[in-house]
């Protein structure tokens, strides 16, 4: 066996001083070229739309571009997995909504990343609230008295959804879950002809984001029975939350966040977290957050780590009551 000497254990020893240090100097110096954030859902919807705000705002804050790049596929877990398998030097983003972060691990079978351990949480950005309506011409006003309809007339009540697994769809499974009321879901491909279906009378009632059934509610077609956050939102401020009509313990949004890879330096969470607060306070951003049916949340990463385990304790036994599986 060769001998090491004392240089040779020196030069080994400055080698991993030097290799400790790279890191925190190097996020001293970020960034230092353009930033890719990737936004694992297609152009145009909300989470694209706030992803783009805020990538400009940060963009002015750091120097550097901050280039959306959307990478759909696989309710969001194709670019989610790119994340993963990017450099933790801070030049690679993402913002996305809780889908591959919690309810995608309960849907599938297998994933392509673990969102708890190959992620850095860096700062909650904003709640996509949802509205449980129904036709104008149904005798329900509110939740408590569908839930009333429901149970005197079984298997009469249609409920259309988006498709299976989406955060509207688990909203109302989690309504039927604590309340052990049935209604007859019908899954949709997508919100059109979800609605269109609604607005001719092929079901009696929907659920979908706010801004999906919002100018129907105010043209007077439809009805806003409850939304599914805590507090009533400025979309529909007279509309009451369905936990205040009297289901306990329900909750049921779609969150936006932002995030990168396992190993991002805490400098540059840190940095990002403080910008993007300061992007959450601005007036010009709540007011474009709020035609786009979304609240604007913010925090610390902890925030954002606690949401994440919270909602996969939340959803595992409702998923898992449905026998939900998307493959």
């Amino acid at each position: 066996m060769s001998r090491i000497t004392r240089r040779q254990l020196g030069g080994l020893a400055l080698g991993a001083g030097l290799a400790a240090g790279a890191r925190p100097a190097a996020a001293q110096t970020w960034p230092s070229r353009p930033v890719t954030v990737i936004v694992p859902w297609p152009a145009g919807g909300s989470t694209d739309v706030l992803a783009r705000a805020i990538s400009r705002h940060l963009s002015e804050r750091f120097g550097q571009p901050f280039v959306v790049d959307n990478r759909s596929g696989a309710n969001g877990n194709i670019g989610t997995a790119a994340v993963t398998r990017s450099a933790p030097d801070g030049h690679t983003l993402m913002v996305t909504t809780n889908g591959p972060l919690t309810n995608n691990t309960l849907l599938y079978k297998s994933m392509p990343f673990n969102p708890a351990t190959d992620l850095a949480p860096i700062a909650l950005l904003a709640e996509l609230p949802i509205v449980l309506a129904a036709r104008s011409q149904m005798p329900y006003r509110n939740v408590q008295e569908l839930l009333a309809y429901a149970k005197a007339n079984p298997d009469k009540v249609n409920c259309g959804t988006p498709p299976l697994g989406s955060a509207a769809h688990l909203a109302v499974e989690l309504l039927m879950y604590r309340t052990g009321v049935r209604l007859n879901l019908v899954p949709y491909r997508g919100s059109a002809p979800l609605t269109n279906d609604l607005l001719a009378g092929a079901v009696d009632m929907g659920i979908d984001l706010v801004t999906t059934y919002l100018p129907h509610i105010q043209a007077g077609t439809l009805r806003a029975l409850g939304v599914t956050a805590t507090q009533p939102i400025p979309q529909l401020p007279d509309v009451q939350p369905v936990q205040a009509q009297g289901v306990q313990d329900y909750q049921a949004v779609g969150w936006i966040s932002l995030l990168g890879p396992a190993g991002l330096p805490a400098p540059v969470v840190q940095r990002l977290n403080a910008a993007s607060n300061e992007f959450l306070r601005l007036d010009e951003t709540r007011s474009m957050l709020t035609p786009l049916g979304l609240v604007p949340l913010g925090g610390t990463p902890a925030d954002l780590t606690q949401r994440m385990a919270s909602e996969i304790a939340l959803w595992r036994p409702v998923i898992q009551a449905a026998n939900i599986s998307v493959e």
